[in-house]
């Protein structure tokens, strides 16, 4: 059997999941999704979906299904935008409708996220008509402070803070200020149960991250081992920044080389 086949998205009980395809016979295949239930399936079924590519993190037909549930035509997307959604990547989504006999404008960001209640869902955040305000200011319970809301506004800063549930447990968030939206955006926090290259973060490194900073991590590779990288995290795009220490430290040299070799040279002008 094809590689390509073991990876798939099914629907069972009106949710996708993941699942692996065990074997197939007969234009049916045997699965197993992620909670434990082990079924047959037909093979054409259109609640079998292929994983496309090693980034996909939910089924084509799943977007499809969340976005018509808020009129957006899924077929009418870009290509390029359809894979974002499936990725997880946010999507900002204008259209027109008719009101009273006027063309009006909506638009709103709209992002796959997962819910381990609830399974997948649409998160959507509509844009303000006017730019928020620090009154208005508030996510998951927290009342965000002056001090946060400029540097989330004025200083184009992202923010960790901390979330309060309805049974006042605390979690960590990060948010920013999104243009876009004129709006506060928040983003799940890294925690020791993230990975990065395949082996999880420290709570340590989590922490550093999460406030913004560079740090050095040690990363495996298959081609050149474990080499020491200079790493940072993008809440806004949800990617980690990887640089190579090496490099860096021979581009820190060469810059402060040639400042010699300029302020020498300077001095023998004079």
């Amino acid at each position: 059997m094809e590689n390509q086949l073991e990876k798939v998205f099914v629907k069972v009980n009106q949710r996708w999941q993941k699942a692996n395809i065990i074997n197939e016979e007969e234009g049916k295949v045997n699965v197993l999704t992620q909670d434990g239930q082990r079924f047959s399936i037909d093979k054409e079924s259109k609640w079998l979906e292929l994983v496309q590519n090693p980034a996909q993190r939910y089924a084509y037909g799943d977007v499809k299904e969340q976005l018509e549930g808020l009129y957006i035509s899924f077929e009418k997307l870009p290509e390029n935008v359809k894979d974002n959604l499936v990725q997880g990547k946010e999507h900002f989504h204008v259209s027109t409708y008719l009101s009273d006999g006027e063309l009006k404008e909506t638009s709103k960001m709209v992002q796959m996220v997962y819910d381990p209640n609830m399974g997948s869902r649409l998160f959507v955040q509509f844009k303000r008509k006017n730019q928020v305000t620090l009154d208005q200011a508030m996510a998951y319970n927290h009342k965000f402070s002056p001090n946060e809301f400029e540097r989330m506004v004025s200083k184009k800063e992202v923010v960790l803070f901390l979330g309060i549930t309805k049974d006042g447990e605390l979690f960590e968030k990060l948010a920013y200020y999104e243009p876009k939206l004129l709006d506060i955006r928040t983003k799940s926090a890294l925690t020791p149960n993230t990975y990065l290259y395949g082996s999880k973060l420290s709570a340590t490194q989590a922490k550093a991250l999460n406030q913004g900073e560079e740090i050095e991590i040690k990363i495996k590779t298959k081609s050149k081992g474990t080499k020491p990288y200079l790493v940072s995290y993008t809440p806004r795009n949800e990617i980690f920044i990887t640089k190579n220490l090496q490099l860096e430290k021979a581009r820190n040299l060469e810059i402060v080389t040639d400042e010699k070799k300029k302020s020498s040279s300077q001095r023998m002008k004079i």
